[in-house]
């Protein structure tokens, strides 16, 4: 059955990163991948790989996600995938969900993330060839694709896969939701979210929402004790020109030597910066929510998402909240 099949590529795939035999061929393409995009540094790189290994290469979670989401016996479709580059590996939820639901990929990689995504197709050809996936330049006929690009790409994709089943992602980011009752353990946590990637991620909070007479200060305490960030040129480089911009442009904000924070509406924050929306009452800020809902990946914070658990969503946490995984078993 495909069901028991995958589950024990899963399971496989988790013993092949772990394996010390395979460490040259994996620090190989580590190795590739800084190469190929300055963001990945070293410590981004790793902390990616563990977090697919935790989300994605666990058998007994498969096992619930088949219990929730019943695998379906239809025809085998050709598939285009196109990935996003922002993260190291991050097609890989697309990737195995089109192998859960028994279909021929056909991957086009972007050009900011071929060392890592290539890596794992590799792992996945070597432990079972059975899973078909070629990787192209340019995508054939598909029956059906799934893209992820640029607010700009996604409406070209739009166009172009218009007469095809589609699943068509643009740029999207967090918001944390904020009351007066956090904790400093609550900051520890969202601060993670914020800095985890540098900010590079869909699920990364680039925004805060706050009551209108909200106290800052001690979320900066926490805030200003990441100072790991600044190690990355990139990041440094964008926090600098970031902060030179407001201050030739006298934008009040504040400096906390690592980040700057800024009260702004806009809800997509570059890299460095971080905005705040201040909310009058909780129907304000529900207002707020829903006029932004097609920009925003997730909510932190609130009876939302825990602080310091963005980025370790679970497996049906679908981008855009969109199931792919129905999509993909729903093809006909």
């Amino acid at each position: 059955m495909l069901k028991d099949r995958f589950v024990s590529l899963i399971a496989n795939l988790h013993i092949y990163f772990k394996d010390s035999s395979n460490k040259e061929k994996i620090e190989l393409f580590i190795e590739r991948a800084k190469n190929e995009n300055a963001w990945f540094s070293d410590i981004l790189i790793r902390n990616a790989m563990e977090a697919i290994d935790q989300q994605f290469f666990n058998p007994a979670v498969w096992d619930r996600f088949f219990q929730k989401y019943p695998a379906k016996s239809n025809p085998t479709k050709q598939v285009g995938l196109i990935l996003s580059g922002n993260l190291p590996a991050v097609g890989m939820h697309d990737l195995l969900m089109c192998l859960a639901a028994g279909h021929h990929v056909i991957l086009k990689f972007s050009s900011q993330d071929k060392a890592m995504m290539q890596l794992y197709v590799d792992a996945i050809n070597l432990l079972d060839s059975s899973f078909t996936i070629d990787i192209v330049e340019r995508l054939p006929k598909v029956d059906a694709v799934i893209a992820t690009g640029s607010d700009f790409s996604s409406a070209y994709f739009a166009n172009y896969f218009a007469k095809v089943p589609h699943i068509i992602r643009k740029n999207r980011s967090s918001v944390a939701i904020l009351t007066g009752n956090e904790s400093a353990a609550d900051f520890e946590g969202l601060a993670g979210d914020i800095f985890t990637y540098y900010g590079l991620g869909c699920r990364n909070v680039s925004t805060i929402a706050v009551p209108a007479d909200y106290d800052l200060i001690p979320l900066f305490d926490v805030l200003t004790g990441v100072d790991w960030v600044l190690n990355h040129t990139k990041y440094s480089n964008n926090y600098q020109y970031h902060k030179t911009l407001l201050l030739l442009n006298q934008v009040p904000h504040f400096d906390l030597g690592n980040l700057i924070v800024t009260e702004n509406e806009a809800l997509v924050s570059p890299v460095g910066v971080l905005h705040v929306h201040r909310y009058a009452s909780p129907e304000a800020l529900q207002l707020w929510l829903n006029q932004h809902e097609d920009k925003i990946q997730c909510l932190v914070g609130a009876n939302q998402i825990p602080f310091g658990q963005a980025q370790m969503p679970a497996l049906d946490d679908f981008a855009d909240g969109v199931n792919t995984y129905e999509f993909l078993v729903n093809l006909s």
